[in-house]
């Protein structure tokens, strides 16, 4: 089946960079962020990614998913924003790629994350079960601490992963701090990703970015853009005085409204590649998915409630944006019957 990825990309980046935040540091923003990635890169990034993955990824092939935004006391587990953006992701590349998905948190991340995969019906395993076995990935911890260069060779070394997806994943600045969206320096126990995507880059290991604000892994692309474009980016509310645009790049970025969102729109977009639309979850799986990352203790990172939430969007929001990114690959997959009048 011969399927028109620019026009699926470019539906799909369309409905996921949607204004969906209230006045404040995160509004008024994506739009802009987008459109200055479209312009550094050479087509729709999502489109790009899907290339780049389906023929660069083999059955049994590792990819690696980091994500986990960790901020004590008001996110000592993480948020929802990330862990199902990544769950959805890993089963989209085990079912459809046949790939073993990877996905790196720090330690304290790591249960919503475990929560999300098997609300979506994936089984988390150990990495040697589960390159074996269907429907199963595997959920490891990075370093919070300076032994994050040394752990990120050796991965690299040992896994020989084929790519690296960042979900909603701080990266540092040009001081080498990493912020939050409101220009407040992260605290310790952040997992420190920055040194697997710059070690993966040097070993020409394809990385693909994905975030919301500027100051996640993969904005690097466009430092300079967001410095101009987000409060806070040049200037931060912390002694650096950086700013939180950071200095991380990958190969792909791919900007949503919600980081999520952007790996749902891969998801969705890999289903309709490899003809098997199912790829993307059903808003059900959402609302199921949402519910069971919160009871693995992650939090809505715009409220700090443990609602049905991410960023400040209800569930119900959620659900119907992945149904309709689901009608989106059934239209542009359709075969069989034209109206002839």
């Amino acid at each position: 089946m011969d399927i028109d990825l620019t026009t699926l990309a470019k539906s799909i980046e369309t409905l996921c960079t949607v204004e969906m935040r209230e006045p404040g540091p995160s509004y008024n923003v994506i739009r802009r962020l987008y459109e200055s990635g479209l312009k550094a890169q050479a087509g729709f990034p999502t489109e790009l990614a899907i290339r780049a993955l389906t023929s660069r990824v083999s059955e049994g092939d590792i990819v690696l998913i980091t994500t986990g935004a960790f901020v004590p006391h008001f996110l000592p587990k993480g948020e929802t924003d990330g862990p199902t953006g990544a769950a959805s992701l890993a089963f989209a590349l085990k079912v459809g790629l046949g790939a073993t998905p990877v996905i790196l948190s720090g330690e304290t991340c790591a249960e919503p994350i475990v929560a999300s995969c098997q609300a979506i019906g994936l089984g988390v395993r150990p990495l040697e079960i589960a390159r074996k076995i269907p429907y199963a990935a595997s959920v490891e911890s990075f370093p919070i601490d300076d032994s994050a260069p040394d752990r990120a060779d050796e991965i690299l070394s040992t896994l020989e992963p084929k790519a690296i997806i960042s979900v909603e994943a701080l990266g540092v600045n040009s001081e080498g701090v990493a912020h939050s969206s409101t220009g407040l320096p992260a605290m310790e126990g952040r997992a420190r990703f920055e040194h697997l995507i710059s070690a993966a880059r040097q070993a020409d290991i394809l990385t693909i970015g994905i975030g919301d604000n500027g100051n996640e892994i993969g904005f690097g692309l466009i430092a300079e853009e967001v410095r101009e474009i987000k409060p806070f980016g040049r200037e931060c509310r912390c002694p650096c005085g950086g700013g939180i645009a950071t200095v991380n790049a990958c190969d792909i970025l791919i900007t949503a409204a919600v980081s999520n969102w952007g790996a749902y729109g891969l998801s969705a977009g890999l289903g309709a590649a490899v003809a098997m639309p199912h790829l993307i979850h059903d808003g059900e799986t959402e609302i199921r998915m949402i519910d069971a990352c919160v009871r693995g203790g992650a939090a809505d990172g715009a409220t700090g409630l443990y609602t049905v939430s991410v960023d400040g969007i209800p569930g119900a929001v959620h659900s119907h944006l992945v149904d309709m990114l689901g009608l989106i690959v059934k239209k542009n997959t359709a075969t069989g019957w034209r109206r002839d009048f």
